[in-house]
């Protein structure tokens, strides 16, 4: 008889009822809801019977001809409560300190203001080529339009301060996939700030001394090696370095625009009405593609956001302002004074615009510092890339994304060696791939720039749909972020348009550095497509040297899956705890789990929190899922001392995202991951 058609038991009497009773045990047709201890030992009984191994699940058929499914599968997940005394919680204090030094904010600003201010040198002659007369305006427009990502990056900054700029909001606010696509974007736009300012000053000795004996790219390349060994020898002291840079560069401008407004004073208007006479015609469209191209003497305000932990919270607001208003201050109005000094034919054909100024407006003695200073600012350019690299690099170094040798330091100098050499070998590899050409590299600038730009006001409506609770101090509003988006766009598709060339340069260089990142995270992934493959090819199966391939991919798996994941969980809800289990399945690859609840008192814990993991452990068999309890009240300090008393780093925690409430910033937790809004 089928068991759906067993007939139903007739009514018994109360004393059959009676709960926990061995008559109920056994009546496996009782209609009514089983008992506590008719559930338990059934539970007992069950794990008994069908796991002799220890393992969740052991019969089910392996995929892999070569191998069984036990490395696929956990064990049972375990309960147990974390004793943390006061030595635990002043060690967590201690090591909760900033680990790095905070610097002023005109040191910090300098690192991207020799960037920023110092394209001029090579922003000017495309922007008078697009403009013509109108290129102060298009300027000017251009330096305007920072001002809508002044709130969009405060309040990134408030919210999630930390180095890894785009990367680590994404990764706060999104996945982990969008992170690292943010991360190959910042990789990108950093070695192109780099590769291009070091070419430029190249190109401006060539411009000033035409039988130079050494090729350029030979000089470029001394450039870019010569700011990696300085980054190698001490990054902080590279700090009073650039701050010297952009202290000379000022003067130096300061010095030619006085000498321009005098000469300009002197000559009258002439020069400027012929230039204006010859005004393009379309002016719409060429003042469109001059704003476009204009945002190239804006590169390096990207970079602003990697270097927010060097300075304090309150001073970040001054950072951005400094940047903002220096290019406002410099670059239209030095665009006017060169119209104003020179002819237009001078000005499209000339070599190094601002040294044609010079000469004119000052002589020879002028010429020369402008060329000197010229040679500084674009080193500090070159600075602005690397430092952004290197400390994108440590981020993903600490979040496991790169290996930890990258945090390898020199014997000498202390300093991490493996990221600036591998930053010198990304900025040779695009060098030498552009063929050596300034335009080249130029075009694939332009496109770097304007996506890490894009990216600021997509993170902020993640932030703001994602994660709104998360307590900050500035909120952009969502207008303003929507406007900086659009015009971001809109300026992109207008740089598209004039070099299409760009398109296929930036996808190739973004291709290879985004494989990079997603082949390392994604090594258990890898590994099981590589293991179903070599069992369906008997010729790997008895080629010698891939003979056992299988096993070594089995070794990564689980050691890529060894480390844990903590989650600190607040509740008992079941969903939350599944919504938990799935996202880190989906971003992180670990094969145990382990939530971690914070109670003052052990009858505040949620009575369904136990039973819960326990249903989920036997869910998700290929997962462990243990439970922790942990005396104290949840904050940085008790998050530390759990961690460190479990070897789990903060980058591996998790937890549910803050209300307006709570007493703490995320960046207080120095490393703690959000995992839900």
């Amino acid at each position: 008889m089928c068991p759906f058609e067993a007939p139903l038991p007739g009514r018994l009497s109360r004393k059959e009822l009676t709960l926990g009773s061995l008559e109920e045990v056994n009546d496996r047709t009782s209609v009514h809801p089983p008992s506590f201890a008719q559930s338990e030992f059934e539970t007992i009984i069950r794990r008994q019977k069908n796991n002799p191994h220890g393992l969740k699940i052991f019969d089910i058929p392996s995929r892999f001809p070569t191998l069984d499914n036990d490395w696929e599968f956990a064990g049972w997940g375990s309960m147990r409560y974390l004793e943390l005394n006061r030595k635990d919680i002043e060690e967590a204090k201690a090591e909760m300190k900033p680990s790095i030094q905070l610097l002023d904010q005109f040191r910090v600003s300098s690192i991207a203001a020799n960037a920023v201010v110092g394209s001029v040198f090579y922003s000017f002659p495309p922007v008078a080529a697009a403009s013509g007369i109108f290129s102060p305006i298009a300027l000017t427009v251009a330096c305007l339009l920072l001002f809508l990502y002044r709130p969009v990056m405060l309040e990134l900054g408030h919210s999630a301060r930390s180095n890894g700029s785009n990367y680590t909001y994404l990764l706060q606010f999104s996945s982990r996939a969008l992170a690292l696509v943010a991360a190959g974007i910042t990789l990108l736009d950093a070695t192109a700030t780099t590769t291009v300012s070091a070419a430029t000053a190249s190109a401006y000795l060539s411009g000033e001394f035409s039988s130079l004996p050494i090729p350029l790219p030979v000089i470029s390349i001394c450039f870019i090696l010569a700011i990696t060994i300085i980054a190698l020898i001490n990054t902080r002291d590279s700090t009073s370095l650039t701050l010297s840079f952009f202290f000379f560069h000022a003067v130096t401008m300061a010095i030619l625009m006085v000498f321009s407004t005098v000469s300009w004073a002197k000559r009258g208007s002439d020069i400027l009405t012929a230039n204006w006479a010859g005004r393009p015609t379309n002016i719409p469209r060429e003042m469109f593609f001059g704003i476009c191209i204009a945002f190239l003497g804006i590169s390096g305000f990207e970079c602003t956001p990697s270097y927010v932990e060097m300075v304090a919270p309150e001073k970040y607001s001054a950072v951005i302002s400094t940047l903002i208003y220096s290019v406002i201050i410099l670059n239209g109005p030095l665009m006017l004074l060169v119209y104003a000094n020179l002819p237009s034919d001078r000005i499209l054909f000339g070599t190094n615009i601002l040294s044609i100024l010079a000469q004119e407006v000052g002589g020879r003695w002028l010429r020369l510092l402008l060329v000197i200073d010229a040679m500084t600012v674009l080193c500090g350019g070159m600075a602005t890339g690397i430092f952004t690299a290197c400390n994108l690099m440590r981020t993903l170094t600490n979040d496991g994304v790169l290996p930890k040798i990258f945090l390898r330091p020199m014997p000498l100098t202390g300093q991490p060696f493996i990221a600036p050499l591998f930053f010198l070998f990304a900025c040779l590899a695009m060098y030498s791939t552009s063929r050596f050409k300034l335009s080249t590299i130029s075009a694939v600038f332009s496109v770097t720039v304007l996506s890490v730009l894009l990216l600021y006001p997509v993170s902020n409506i993640l932030l703001k749909f994602n994660r709104d609770r998360l307590p900050r101090k500035f909120r952009a509003s969502l207008s303003v972020t929507l406007l900086a988006l659009v015009a971001t766009v809109t300026v992109l598709a207008g740089n598209l348009v004039l070099s299409p060339v760009a398109i296929g340069l930036f996808a190739s260089y973004f291709v290879f550095i985004l494989a990079g990142l997603f082949i390392v995270k994604s090594q258990a992934k890898i590994a099981r497509v590589v293991i179903w493959l070599y069992g369906q090819s008997e010729f790997f199966r008895n080629f010698k040297l891939t003979r056992g391939l299988d096993a070594l991919c089995v070794k990564i798996i689980k050691s890529t899956r060894r480390h844990p994941i903590c989650v600190w969980v607040k509740g008992d809800d079941i969903y939350h705890l599944v919504e938990y289990i799935l996202y880190i399945r989906r971003n992180e690859p670990t094969g145990r789990i382990i939530f971690l609840h914070a109670y003052q008192d052990v009858q505040d814990i949620p009575s369904e929190l136990g039973p819960n993991v326990k249903i989920l452990d036997e869910a998700f068999p290929a997962i462990t899922l243990d439970l922790t309890f942990v005396q104290g009240t949840f904050g940085p300090e008790l998050v530390a001392a759990a961690g460190k008393k479990m070897n789990v780093p903060r980058s591996r925690m998790f937890a549910s995202c803050f209300g307006a409430n709570h007493p703490h910033s995320l960046a207080e937790y120095r490393g703690l991951r959000l995992i839900h809004h």
